[in-house]
């Protein structure tokens, strides 16, 4: 069956300005700039304008339309719209994921490189070997021993960015050839939240 019209909309905030040119949106607020590419969805993004003859305010939002959809194609109308709140929520206020260092038995060794633009991973599982994972664009990790022990913070504005560092450096601490259930040695997020 084809859906003739889907459509979500996007409420956008004060201090928020978001421009959309041919589904390449460009989010901009105080915390900076964020852009994402559509281009592989067949949708209409649009930003529309409405004003309030009562309050004289002008109300914007962005449009996500799917003209003669089949059921799974009209998916990516919410998938779209829920990146583009990611990306206002981003600019805003901003992501914070925490990580936290297991270990039974080797200490894991983490040295922060060029101020927090990437980690090496030392003496994991007592292995020689040294990891080095680049973070992503726009993302910085922290480290407070006094506070927190064995504990990294990764803060940026971009959701996708922040969430694959993570992944990247848990999957770079996976335990290979043993019993996962037994050998619990690795890096792990153990929160996640907005940085506000």
């Amino acid at each position: 069956m084809k859906y003739i019209l889907t459509e979500e909309h996007v409420e956008i905030p004060e201090k928020i300005e978001i421009k959309v040119n041919s589904k390449k949106v460009e989010v901009k607020g105080p915390r900076g700039i964020l852009n994402r590419n559509f281009k592989h969805a067949s949708l209409d993004i649009q930003v529309q304008k409405k004003l309030n003859k009562q309050t004289k305010k002008e109300k914007s939002r962005v449009s996500i339309r799917m003209w003669q959809s089949y059921r799974k194609q009209k998916c990516q109308v919410n998938s779209v719209a829920s990146q583009i709140k990611n990306m206002i929520r981003g600019v805003t206020s901003g992501y914070k994921f925490k990580m936290v260092l297991a270990y039974a038995h080797f200490p894991i060794i983490i040295n922060l490189l060029e101020k927090g633009a990437g980690i090496e991973i030392k003496n994991f599982l007592g292995e020689k070997i040294i990891r080095t994972i680049k973070c992503l664009p726009g993302v910085i990790i922290t480290r407070n021993e006094a506070e927190e022990k064995n504990v990294l913070t990764l803060a940026g504005n971009d959701l996708n960015n922040v969430s694959l560092t993570c992944a990247l450096i848990h999957q770079a601490c996976a335990v290979k050839n043993k019993d996962i259930r037994q050998f619990l040695d690795g890096i792990y997020v153990s929160e996640k939240r907005l940085e506000v």
